[in-house]
């Protein structure tokens, strides 16, 4: 939990927002973020996501969504792809779209990929942003 210091606020220091572990890159079901910050109000700055064990294959494109089943706002578009992600020391910052930097959101982001990764693949994602309650 980020702490404001001085007279910086809380709510206007950037901080992990939500994590997904082993995230499992070869699905296409919904894998749902854990919340890390204390607020019900945020805007996202950047999504990270960094290799953990696999191969990247052939294929493994994918959004983030405030909806299950690829509903809602798409706030990491079902284009994004994981290619980066090819072994230890790997990893990536995400595209955006401009609804998650421009628009106050409250839902639990849950990831849901387009196509799979055609092998084993398994990632940790990251959410940054800006509590704003």
């Amino acid at each position: 939990m980020v702490k404001g210091t001085g007279s910086i606020p809380l709510n206007q220091v950037q901080q992990m927002l939500f994590s997904l572990r082993s995230a499992n890159m070869a699905v296409t079901t919904d894998q749902p973020f854990s919340k890390l910050f204390g607020g019900s109000k945020y805007i996202i700055t950047n999504v990270v996501s960094k290799w953990v064990s696999g191969a990247f294959g052939t294929a493994c494109l994918g959004g983030i969504y405030d909806t299950a089943s690829k509903g809602g706002n798409a706030l990491v578009a079902a284009t994004q792809t994981f290619a980066p992600l090819t072994g230890a020391n790997t990893g990536q910052v995400a595209t955006l779209a401009t609804i998650a930097t421009t628009t106050i959101s409250t839902a639990n982001p849950i990831l849901s990929l387009t196509t799979g990764n055609t092998g084993a693949l398994v990632a940790d994602i990251f959410i940054f942003g800006v509590c704003v309650d």
